[in-house]
């Protein structure tokens, strides 16, 4: 086969060849004449406006279209996938939202679900419920809502954010220990779930039982906190360290606590109003570094006017109150009141350490086990910084 061209037929062909549209028997034909003819070869330069195109040059030219195509093949998969993640997350917290019911024969609300209670729609009937049943995957609540309501009309004005809050509480409180004291605190206990039952004129009570712990709060729902932490104790005396401690832990460290949530204001009339604000407390929407402060400054006043001036938490020695369920009542410490024993157990943390304090209130270690100090020399130590942080 004659394979030779002429130049007229070549530069005839040089368009077709350029764009890569001739056959293969006249590509090889031309490709041969470029190769021996200058004339045709310039002239083939000026078309394309650059050099024969060589196999490197096609495959990075063909990589670039194919990294093109892939690269909108992955934008298209990420777009993808965050529409299937909104998607998702909407009928996730959509399926979170709590399930809301009303019994109007036993005027109870009826509240199934876990999470998502701040954003929770009463019925419209709810406006009558005198109890309240809430079902959550951790924790069970049993209210005689009277009690909860403070003079509240509408259950839709309180229930979904003391359902909030005690769903909140209980992780913070749970999720703190672990962390800040898990060599005293049981982690099992961490998954037990919880009873809890607010009703008129109940008692104090507490149960740390194998799969759930029980409580009965009484009408002072705001103990919640409190009654939980002295369940997990489990221990057969309650006294200063553990009333001091769980009274700390539940109003003065954790930000859901219910107590912040009643203790809005300090009234100016107050006996620790003085010492209170001069050390920085707000007045009002108290916090629980606030809450902390308040114990401080009760604490000034039964370390300089002396006891009984105040309520049981106040000023009242615990070995005088109904708080108190030790039978030693000569144990140093027992003379103090609760508020007392939170300052005392807060300071304790600040200068020692939150899991040397947990390994001695939770009665793993005595006092100079624990701390490595006498109790005296403790004690001694806080009522001057007390005296000194609160005093004139």
């Amino acid at each position: 086969m004659k394979t030779e061209l002429s130049c007229g037929i070549v530069r005839d062909l040089l368009p077709g060849y350029a764009e890569k549209l001739t056959g293969l028997e006249s590509t090889e034909a031309v490709k041969a004449h470029l190769a021996t003819c200058p004339q045709c070869r310039a002239l083939y330069q000026q078309m394309t406006d650059n050099e024969p195109p060589q196999p490197e040059t096609a495959e990075i030219d063909y990589l670039k279209k194919v990294r093109r195509s892939r690269r909108r093949g992955w934008i298209w998969a990420v777009c993808a996938l965050v529409l299937a993640a909104g998607i998702f997350t909407f009928f996730r917290i959509q399926a979170a939202h709590p399930r809301v019911t009303y019994d109007a024969a036993s005027k109870t609300v009826v509240v199934s679900g876990t999470g998502g209670y701040e954003d929770m729609k009463l019925p419209r009937k709810a406006a009558d419920a005198v109890n309240l049943d809430a079902q959550d995957d951790s924790f069970h609540l049993s209210v005689y809502l009277p009690v909860l309501r403070m003079g509240e009309e509408d259950p839709q004005t309180f229930l979904p954010g003391y359902l909030e809050r005690t769903d909140q509480s209980l992780q913070f409180l749970r999720e703190y220990l672990k962390e800040h004291a898990g060599a005293v605190y049981s982690a099992e206990a961490a998954e037990k779930f919880v009873e809890l039952n607010i009703r008129r004129r109940g008692d104090y009570g507490y149960a740390n039982e194998d799969d759930r712990i029980l409580i009965d709060i009484g009408d002072y729902y705001w103990h919640r906190e409190e009654l939980y932490l002295l369940a997990l104790m489990d221990t057969d005396t309650v006294e200063w360290p553990q009333l001091g401690y769980a009274n700390y832990l539940g109003s003065c460290v954790d930000p859901y606590s219910e107590y912040s949530t009643i203790l809005m204001e300090v009234d100016t009339n107050s006996p620790y109003y003085r010492p209170y604000a001069d050390a920085g407390g707000s007045l009002e929407k108290l916090t629980p570094a606030d809450n902390r402060k308040l114990q401080d400054a009760a604490s000034w006043l039964c370390l300089t006017r002396g006891m009984g001036w105040g309520t049981a938490y106040d000023s009242q020695p615990l070995s005088e109150t109904g708080l108190f369920t030790g039978e030693r009542r000569a144990v140093a410490g027992n003379g103090m009141s609760v508020c007392m024993a939170t300052s005392f157990i807060g300071w304790l943390v600040d200068n020692y350490g939150f899991d040397r304090v947990s390994a001695f209130c939770f009665g793993q270690q005595t006092f100079p086990q624990a701390l490595g100090v006498a109790y005296a020399d403790a004690y001694g130590a806080w009522s001057d910084w007390i005296l000194t942080t609160y005093g004139e």
